[in-house]
């Protein structure tokens, strides 16, 4: 009778392929979320998006992976040495990792070949690989020469250049190792990985579900057990952030990321905390998110054929001055996230030592004053670009730059249309964010180097300023951590007291998940790590 049960209650968490994909398992070892984007690859090579990266970050590894502080750490290189001139990274692989393929459950040893071989694919411009951008302008591009084998086990990354981000980078998802022999034969390898990660992937029927299955091959080992505890991950596609939150209130899913407008009054007070009637019922764990919203100020010197205002650095300072980002943040986001009172830069990564322009209306006006435009006087009517999900702090921005005089329209466009006109220079002000694709300075500091304006590349403001330029650059030859801090914190003041943006906040992630759930961790990253996660009932 209690085998029935199970079986039935497998049935139900995993519809009707539930027994074929992930056998006859308890639920304890069945780890369940939703997720409400769509998963177009799983090749590493070409995955964008947060959704494909967390089921990516399931299936591969690297040569090195970030700790909880994205700090690099031994992953498929168990160790590696560093020239003293800082060109040449010399890796030495383990020889207990391997690809398993989940068609035959053959397994082959990683090599230094494969290595070599996912390098110069993603750097191969033939590819068309979104993160071609890695090794761009880094290594030769006789990628024979960038990327070398010694033998089987151990492979050699040289640079052209010192690089003090290159094994942050070689640490995200992008820079996972595949199997050469695999990807060079699959006609969809996107759609059929094969990695050397805690799972594989078993089923995948888009939009619907997948499932991944424990690989019982997997190298890593904790307290003399290997990993991981799971022997299944089950996600399902509903679309509905609202129905998902719903079905996770009700027990079906361990661990629901995020909220949004629809039930966040529901779900947490205006600090941020969890409402009483939950606080019993789920966990909640909030981490500082390397992503920081912005407004965007374009700095050319005309918009729309006419004389732009917004070049006046007292405009652009009233403007940051006249707005309560603390405020925003309690009535607007419930807490969930810190006022952009710092730099460009996430507080995180400069140890909170940037001093912003915080909100202060009387300053506001003064600088309006002087920027020619007293109360508003003269002064056109501005437009700021949103999207319709940021409706609420437009509106909200629209009054506080009204109480010192400056009007301004809202102007709704989709996202792609945003993004399409924001680098053409067609916005005056612009929503923006910017996601860290590696825990550096470096990261934000690159959208305002002269050398990267749009649109081939993320200056989206045309922010020009040779003092920045050259402090953005002496941070990539810095003899010591320290100097190349100071680099990067100069610049990011700097950035801040010219005003080409106004920094609206600074995201955390929120991540709910059962009581029932163990070693579920998170990370400024925003990753997902479920080779620890373990399932308890009382």
């Amino acid at each position: 009778m209690f085998a029935g049960l199970v079986i039935s209650l497998i049935y139900m968490l995993l519809g009707n392929f539930g027994c074929k994909n992930v056998d006859n398992y308890s639920d304890s070892l069945i780890f369940r979320y939703n997720e409400d984007a769509t998963l177009a690859t799983l090749d590493p090579a070409f995955i964008k998006s947060q959704s494909e990266i967390w089921v990516a970050q399931q299936i591969y590894n690297g040569l090195v992976e970030l700790d909880s502080a994205l700090k690099p750490m031994p992953a498929l290189a168990y160790r590696w040495v560093v020239s003293a001139d800082g060109l040449v990274y010399k890796f030495f692989l383990r020889r207990d990792a391997g690809f398993l393929n989940p068609q035959d459950s053959t397994f082959d040893r990683v090599t230094a070949k494969d290595v070599a071989f996912s390098f110069k694919r993603i750097s191969n411009l033939a590819t068309a690989s979104p993160s071609a951008w890695i090794f761009a302008g880094k290594v030769d591009t006789n990628y024979s020469k960038a990327f070398q084998t010694e033998g089987d086990s151990v492979f050699v990354l040289n640079l052209l250049n010192p690089d003090p981000t290159i094994l942050s980078l070689l640490g995200t998802v992008y820079c996972s190792i595949v199997p050469e022999k695999y990807v060079k034969n699959a006609t969809n390898f996107g759609q059929h990985p094969v990695g050397t990660g805690p799972f594989y992937l078993k089923y995948w029927e888009e939009e619907v579900k997948m499932v991944l299955r424990r690989n019982p091959r997997y190298f890593e080992k904790e307290n003399g057990r290997s990993l991981p505890y799971l022997e299944a991950v089950n996600v399902d596609f509903i679309k509905n952030k609202q129905t998902a939150f719903m079905h996770f209130v009700a027990g079906r899913f361990d661990f629901f990321n995020g909220v949004e407008g629809s039930f966040k009054d529901e779900l947490l007070t205006r600090e941020g905390e969890l409402n009483s009637k939950y606080k019993d019922q789920f966990n909640m764990l909030k981490k500082p998110f390397l992503n920081t919203e912005y407004l965007g100020f374009w700095l050319g010197d005309s918009m729309a054929g006419k004389p732009n205002p917004l070049v006046n650095l007292h405009l652009r300072r009233a403007m940051v001055l006249a707005v309560d980002r603390k405020s925003m943040i309690r009535y607007l986001r419930n807490g969930l996230g810190s006022p952009g009172n710092n730099g460009f830069v996430p507080p995180v990564l400069l140890n909170n030592n940037t001093k912003g322009l915080p909100f202060n209306p009387e300053k506001a006006r003064q600088e309006l004053q002087m920027a020619g435009f007293p109360g508003g006087k003269g002064l056109q009517e501005l437009s700021l670009t949103t999207t319709a999900d940021y409706l609420d702090m437009a509106v909200f921005l629209k009054k506080a730059w009204a109480d010192i005089g400056i009007n301004v329209i809202i102007d709704v466009q989709t996202g792609g249309m945003l993004r399409q006109k924001r680098n053409k220079g067609e916005l005056a002000t612009f929503r923006g964010s910017w996601i860290a694709d590696v825990p550096d300075a470096e990261n934000y500091l690159a959208c305002f180097y002269s050398g990267n304006f749009s649109p081939n590349g993320p200056n989206y403001t045309h922010f020009k300023h040779p003092q920045f330029d050259a402090l953005y650059k002496t941070s990539f030859v810095a003899e010591t951590g320290k100097q190349r801090n100071q680099c990067m914190q100069a610049a990011d003041s700097i950035l801040i007291q010219e005003a080409p943006i106004l920094v609206l906040y600074y995201d955390q992630s929120l991540r709910l998940y059962q009581n029932h759930v163990k070693g579920l961790s998170n990370d400024a990253s925003n990753r997902l790590i479920l080779k620890h996660v373990k399932k308890t009932f009382r």
